[in-house]
């Protein structure tokens, strides 16, 4: 089942079945995300569309081994030949439709406790206009316990020559063999506080910001993707050879519920039961 949204030039395909996915996001002819696959069946792979959710964590968690109070919990390894658990639930499963319209869709995923032991609910809310489109994400704890929480936004962006300029202020570094996050100040080709071109770039790197906007220039447009202050990280994905890269807006560092550092800092929440989270972002073209 695909979903299809329509404003102006503007048009939005989504993928539910697909981990929630986003199929395509088109201005005019303009590919303004990288257009992914257009049928999808139950072996789905969610690294071949457009963007995808993270929920409720984003990042790795070392060898899959949660800590929480006194408890060791091991999550299911979902990223071979890494040993670790990655970005959470929602991106390897169906979301259902609950609403649309010609300009907006509502995608609900469900969680039933597995190696993941909480329960919780998860929306992605999507409004598009003539020269945007809005993801509203939301996360109940529907569990009788606290549970980690956090969400991030995975989006795939053609190169095609771009720039990009985010406002970073500290890089986090895990230990390869612990998993322990700090983070350092960004020094030098790490600083992305200024245009950089994305093809001098090699990144798989998470990073602290210390504004809500990020701005990337092709060739034949611009675009800006401004979020709310619960995303006070992102993480960057640049890798050799590949003609896209990734700008991921995220709540949390990563492994950062295994780690003691403060919320402040590592971005962790904890979800009591019935609480909710939410944030939102919006993609803003510009001389499109």
């Amino acid at each position: 089942m695909l979903v299809d949204l329509n404003a102006g030039q503007m048009s939005l395909r989504l993928a539910p079945n697909a981990g929630g996915s986003v199929v395509s996001l088109i201005h005019h002819d303009l590919e303004i995300l990288r257009t992914g696959p257009s049928e999808s069946g139950p072996d789905f792979n969610p690294l071949q569309f457009a963007a995808f959710p993270m929920v409720p964590f984003v990042g790795r968690i070392h060898e899959g081994m949660l800590q929480v109070d006194a408890e060791t919990i091991a999550l299911t390894r979902n990223f071979p030949p890494e040993p670790h658990a990655i970005h959470g639930q929602g991106w390897e499963n169906a979301w259902a439709l609950e609403h649309a319209t010609e300009t907006t869709a509502i995608l609900r995923y469900q969680h039933a406790p597995d190696s993941w032991p909480w329960a919780y609910t998860a929306q992605q809310v999507f409004e598009l206009s003539p020269d945007a489109l809005t993801l509203r994400l939301v996360l109940e704890n529907q569990s009788d316990r606290v549970m980690p929480a956090g969400f991030g936004w995975h989006p795939y962006f053609p190169r095609n020559a771009a720039q990009v300029m985010i406002p970073t202020t500290h890089i986090w570094a895990p230990d390869p063999d612990t998993g322990e996050n700090r983070p350092k100040p960004v020094h030098g080709r790490e600083d992305l506080s200024h245009f950089q071109q994305v093809d001098t770039l090699n990144l798989d790197t998470t990073f602290s910001l210390n504004a809500q906007s990020i701005q990337m220039v092709w060739p034949t447009h611009t675009a800006r993707l401004e979020f709310d202050a619960i995303f006070g990280h992102a993480t960057i994905y640049v890798p050799p050879g590949e003609d896209y890269f990734c700008v991921e807006p995220i709540t949390h560092a990563p492994n950062s519920m295994n780690g003691s550092l403060d919320a402040s800092i590592s971005g962790q929440k904890w979800l009591k039961p019935g609480e909710t989270l939410r944030g939102s972002m919006s993609l803003k073209l510009e001389g499109a």
